[in-house]
């Protein structure tokens, strides 16, 4: 790679030397497009804009809330959830339309940013958004709602988000900004400035972001306690104290010590119980302890008739997540012999439990992501007054994560008698010398029985140990200009290539790569990578005054394979000249991950096997013969100013999205390899995926990143915005609102169609979808004051969870305010308050009583911000 940057630098070295000799134009004016290569591009496609003073009146600290902002965007996984997002806490992304984390191409200043070095627990690869700019230095956000493969390649199936960085900034600024909620408090201090150096312009901003944790008992809907425990919520039976299987009665037996009050979270549902049960609703994060530094420098220097670009981005996030104090033995059976002198059931009985309960306190899983980010362009004009770009990238996000996990091997060993850090298994006599026996029962806690010492316990525990990166190198070269024009019109045109270089790796530990963490399963290290290269063309019809039409293809292939192409074609008519009508049609595609290629990733699934359910260890690998998944789409608009000041939009939109990649599913090859036994095969491709132990139990099932299911999907986006003077300032109102009309899948060809509009989508490869979202903002400024109100509406919605008793989440409306004002000529003060009402989130029966895809846990948020110009 470093051979392929330092090529490219000397090619563009040598194409910026002979742009120098060979133009006379003047100074390119510099200009930001997203949705086409050609400005004015948000004139044909759905472009919606979220401006820096709607990010401060949201009270929006850190990126990971704007997508709480667009009402095209859901399902984005941008809130920690250590039960269902146990390996990304600390990342964000964009979802629009519900395509999938990756099918959003996220953008800075138009160019592409690196995935993060990891992935969601479905194998979507994504940009973390958490990882970009520091807000101070953001200017705007802008959001095409429509395909745009044909413009910018592979990840642009369902739109795009561009983050426009701030320029020119006039005087340099520091902001600082407190904000408090019961359980959790925030702080930010940022500050942004320019200064000319070497004829050039550069432009500074910095972050310093931490926010503590607000845990799960810091709230009353988060409890177990208060819905009575129910099997719905944060309850499981793989308690401590345990429970034990008795071959001498053929079923469980609860702890001895289970209904002992020492035991506050432990407990049985009846005395006749065979499970000793646990509440862990106490031990989760909903806003996990983040620490969060940024750096950000962008300089701009005329070149003779040129202009150079540079850009560099640092930035480096720490959240520490808590979970239960440790994590349930799923997918192994242990012994306990009857030799144990803890041991009360005279026999060899099997543990179901964990290795520490509630007593224990809260363990924590760290995350350490570090990203750097580069750029470099030349812009300039040649002589016909067509221009030209050349531009380079280079960004990398490293991961460290350390989530601590049970080792199996030795908790076996330990209840053998053979346990600690100074006995030698191969050697040793139970519990004789440096060799220890663990007491998993309930005697060990209440002193009844053999202690279990610290040092003991600490032999027992290991670490995932992840290191990993991701990492992305860019080449584009570009050129646009009017080809022709005539009387009743012209052709403005855009051509250019791109060559991308993505590549991802992870590192476990050594106890992950040999499946001896009881939770974390059994994990490769693996490297990968992939190439791309993209030919462009993007053709603007001027057609007298009313018509302007859009044609756009690009040709891409990755790893040399034969190639794809995205075409597009769009029509904007300005029927009056408050009346405009829009259409667009598009073919798309985005190509599998490096990580659904190369990757492999290990989970933990209940599954039915020969009449009974079980946990069994699995493996997802990546195929390097994965295909493109492919997508069309088409939105019809509407816009129309019918009054001085008034804009109103209307957007029908449909997707169409077909091959996507996905994991396979384990209890297919489990009743595949069922249904092969049952008919006398042997040596069948589900039977070789599986692997049991000798007396027959289920323990591995070996599964692949296919391509199978498809998405169709459509809606309707509305917007508004008025601005009237008003009490010797000026007002204004602004509106968006998406209704999903449809939302249908097929989790593979021969499935049937499932609807997931209105749902949680848990049992398919959607995330919760409310069918209807709203965005309000109504403001006043003048005089050196200025007041916002922001009113955010979801739908009610359907969860479609197993074991529920009541399906229902209502629709939730709260409401933020900020008053700022003007102090002098240099000083601007900022009061918010983010949930006026304190509204819990609506009751959802999900573990911790609500859903942490669609609802903000924080309740009411109170903030003070400062900003000094200097």
């Amino acid at each position: 790679m470093k051979r392929k940057i330092l090529m490219a630098t000397a090619s563009v070295a040598w194409l910026t030397a002979s742009a120098v000799q060979a133009q006379d134009a003047s100074q390119v004016e510099d200009i930001v497009v997203t949705g086409s290569r050609i400005a004015g591009g948000d004139r044909i496609a759905p472009v919606e804009t979220v401006g820096r003073e709607t990010i401060a009146a949201a009270g929006i600290a850190d990126a990971s809330q704007l997508v709480r902002l667009v009402t095209a965007n859901s399902g984005s996984e941008a809130q920690v959830d250590q039960l269902n997002q146990p390996q990304s806490s600390g990342t964000a992304q964009f979802n629009l339309r519900n395509l999938g984390l990756g099918s959003t191409l996220v953008l800075v200043d138009g160019q592409r940013w690196t995935n993060s070095a990891v992935v969601a627990v479905d194998g979507s690869a994504f940009v973390d958004i958490n990882s970009l700019v520091p807000m101070i230095a953001l200017q705007r956000v802008e959001v095409v709602k429509d395909g745009a493969s044909a413009v910018y390649g592979s990840d642009a199936v369902a739109g795009v988000v561009n983050f426009i960085t701030r320029r020119d900034v006039a005087w340099p600024e520091v902001s600082a900004r407190y904000a408090v909620a019961d359980g959790s408090e925030e702080s930010v201090i940022e500050a942004v400035g320019g200064l000319k150096l070497l004829g050039g312009d550069l432009t500074l901003a910095a972050s310093h972001f931490h926010r503590s944790a607000l845990g799960s008992d810091e709230r009353d809907f988060t409890q177990a306690e208060r819905y009575g425990r129910a099997a719905w919520t944060a309850v499981t039976s793989y308690g401590k104290p345990g429970s034990y299987f008795r071959p001498s009665r053929n079923g469980f037996s609860p702890d001895p010590a289970c209904g002992d009050p020492a035991f506050a979270s432990a407990y049985l549902n009846a005395p006749t119980d065979s499970f000793c049960r646990l509440d862990y609703s106490d031990f989760f994060d909903l806003t996990p302890e983040e620490t969060r530094t940024q750096l950000f420098a962008d300089y701009r220097r005329p070149v003779g008739d040129m202009t150079l670009s540079l850009q560099a981005a640092w930035s480096a996030t720490n959240t520490i997540a808590r979970q239960s104090p440790s994590l349930p033995i799923l997918a192994r059976s242990l012994t306990v012999p009857a030799s144990h002198p803890d041991n009360p059931f005279g026999e060899a009985v099997l543990f179901r439990g964990r290795l520490l309960g509630a007593e224990a306190g809260a363990s924590q899983a760290e995350f350490d992501y570090r990203t750097w980010r580069i750029a470099g362009g030349l812009d300039g004009r040649f002589s016909n007054g067509w221009t030209w770009n050349l531009s380079a990238t280079s960004s990398r996000q490293h991961v460290a994560y350390d989530k601590p996990d049970t080792i199996g091997s030795a908790l076996q060993d330990a209840l053998n008698g053979l346990g600690g850090a100074g006995c030698n298994p191969a050697t040793g006599a139970p519990g004789v010398g440096g060799c220890q026996y663990f007491n998993p029962f309930g005697s060990a806690y209440l002193g009844t029985g053999t202690a279990n010492s610290a040092a003991l316990i600490d032999s027992l525990i290991g670490s995932t140990g992840l290191r990993g990166a991701s990492t992305l190198t860019t080449a584009d070269a570009s050129t646009s200009g009017e080809a022709f024009a005539w009387s009743g019109g012209s052709v403005d045109v855009a051509i250019g290539a791109q060559y991308r270089r993505s590549a991802f790796r992870h590192d476990w530990s050594d106890l992950v790569n040999a499946g001896d963490l009881l939770t974390a399963g059994v994990s490769p290290d693996f490297e990968g990578d992939q190439e791309a290269l993209a030919a462009f063309a993007e053709a603007r019809l001027h057609l007298g005054d009313r018509i302007e039409a859009q044609l756009a293809g690009r040709y891409e292939s990755y790893d040399g394979d034969e190639g794809r192409f995205s075409p597009k074609a769009a029509i904007r008519w300005d029927v009056t000249d408050t009346l405009a009508l829009r259409a667009s049609w598009g073919q798309g595609f985005r190509a599998p991950s490096v990580y659904a290629q190369s990757g492999a990733q290990a989970s933990q699934l209940s599954v039915f096997d020969r009449g009974a359910f079980v946990f069994v260890n699995t493996l997802t690998s990546g195929r390097a013969d994965l295909k493109p998944e492919k997508s069309e789409s088409l939105s019809l608009g509407a816009l129309w100013k019918p009054i001085e000041g008034l804009e109103l939009g209307l957007d029908a939109w449909r997707f169409d999205y077909t091959d996507q990649v996905v994991k396979e599913s384990a209890q297919a090859i489990i009743d595949q390899a069922a249904a092969d036994s049952a008919g006398g095969l042997s040596g069948t491709d589900a039977q070789g995926r599986i692997t049991r132990s000798p007396s027959g139990a289920l323990t591995f099932v070996q599964l692949y990143f296919v391509n199978a299911s498809s998405i169709e999907t459509q809606g309707i986006d509305l917007s508004a915005r008025y601005r009237h003077g008003l009490w010797g300032g000026e007002a204004s109102a602004a509106a968006t609102w998406t209704y999903v009309d449809a939302y249908d899948i097929r989790l593979n060809a021969s499935a049937a169609q499932v609807s997931g509009a209105g749902s949680t989508n848990l049992n398919n490869i959607g995330r919760s979808l409310p069918r209807n979202r709203g965005e309000f903002a109504l403001g006043w400024s003048g005089g050196g004051h200025a007041v916002t109100a922001l009113v955010h509406y979801i739908d009610g919605y359907a969860n479609d969870r197993s074991g529920i008793t009541d399906v229902s989440i209502a629709s939730q409306t709260t409401v933020d305010l900020l008053y700022s004002r003007t102090l002098g000529a240099d000083l601007d003060l900022a009061v918010g308050v983010v949930n006026v009402a304190d509204k819990a989130p609506p009751l959802a029966q999900f573990a911790l009583g609500y859903d942490p895809v669609v609802a903000d846990p924080r309740g009411r948020v109170f903030s003070l911000g400062l900003t000094k110009r200097f």
